[in-house]
């Protein structure tokens, strides 16, 4: 077998990223990696997308997450409504979902970023008018690292299977799936051809009342990539990638420039990540905010790392000096 019988299904999402892709996997049972957005036109190019390849929605019997954001998982409910198909979610991902908590800790963590209490609420009322992602809880089942699916193909009287491996970063529970004979990796949001994945700001499942350290993580997931014998990667957004090894090195060298780049920006007098945000993202409205606030938390812990920079608090603010000043 050269190459897994994978058709790529392509959802329009109102972000800015673009459309958002789902993978049809050809074989037994028949199965969807992700499965777009919970909009009318999300759920009409998943429908015709997969009448296009000869199948209805009912034919689908197994689907498998990569990680919980509302593009990837939005229009679970529908699969589940229409065929009753087994989801597999990420065992990580599923507990931030299920936190009541979640959205009120990340709330916090941005007013600690520095983050103007209207602007949140502003955010906030965004994020309710979005397209709201649904899905029967109780009939999903936990994915760990590790957890393996078996696929066959009856007319070549052989199978394969894709291993789901832990590897956080875009999210704290994100999975990937591999296919070791090929090469062949459904990459979910972690590896991505015309964008950098941002690595957001989340409280610590492990440590409760931190957040986790996201971009070190997601590094740590891109050096492990990098040592896998990788011949094709199907990513999130975008195309196929067919030579994932020097996009995994160039995404390893996009975060070292911009770690440079955060740095510089600390050099005239102390900031808060949301001061060093606006300094570096200056037309970002909105939602938007959240990740430009994200993005500097991110590299901001790595310059800490490297010694380049000391954290201080001020009324529950933290703000960040360079270790020159």
């Amino acid at each position: 077998m050269q190459r897994l019988p994978v058709r790529r299904l392509e959802i329009p999402t109102p972000y800015a990223v673009g459309p958002v892709n789902a993978y049809l996997i050809e074989a037994e049972p028949l199965t969807l990696v992700d499965c777009g957005i919970n909009t009318p036109e999300g759920q009409n190019a998943l429908l015709l997308g997969l009448n296009a390849w000869g199948y209805f929605p009912q034919s689908v019997e197994r689907v498998l997450i990569t990680h919980a954001h509302p593009d990837h998982y939005g229009l679970v409910h529908l699969i589940q409504d229409l065929s009753g198909a087994t989801v597999y979610f990420p065992v990580r991902d599923l507990a931030r979902i299920r936190d009541r908590q979640m959205l009120f800790e990340i709330g916090r963590l941005l007013v600690g970023a520095g983050t103007p209490l209207d602007l949140l609420f502003k955010m906030d009322q965004q994020r309710k008018s979005g397209p709201r992602p649904r899905m029967h809880h109780d009939e999903v089942v936990p994915v760990d690292d590790g957890d393996t699916f078996e696929f066959t193909l009856p007319e070549e009287g052989e199978g394969f299977t894709l291993t789901a491996l832990f590897m956080p970063g875009h999210t704290g529970g994100h999975v990937v799936y591999l296919e070791p004979a090929t090469g062949t990796l459904f990459a979910g949001d972690q590896l991505l051809p015309d964008t950098t994945p941002n690595p957001l700001l989340e409280p610590s499942i492990d440590e409760p009342g931190e957040r986790r350290r996201s971009l070190k993580e997601y590094l740590a997931s891109l050096y492990r990539m990098e040592e896998m014998d990788l011949s094709l990667v199907y990513p999130g957004h975008g195309d196929p990638v067919t030579r994932p090894e020097g996009l995994i090195r160039a995404t390893i060298e996009h975060h070292e420039r911009r770690k440079e780049v955060v740095a510089r920006a600390l050099e005239e007098e102390p900031r808060t990540p949301y001061e060093v945000a606006m300094a570096l993202y200056p037309n970002v409205r909105g939602y938007d905010v959240f990740l430009a606030v994200s993005e500097v938390i991110a590299h901001l812990d790595l310059v800490v790392e490297d010694g380049d920079a000391d954290v201080e608090e001020r009324d529950g603010v933290t703000y960040y000096r360079s270790a020159r000043l």
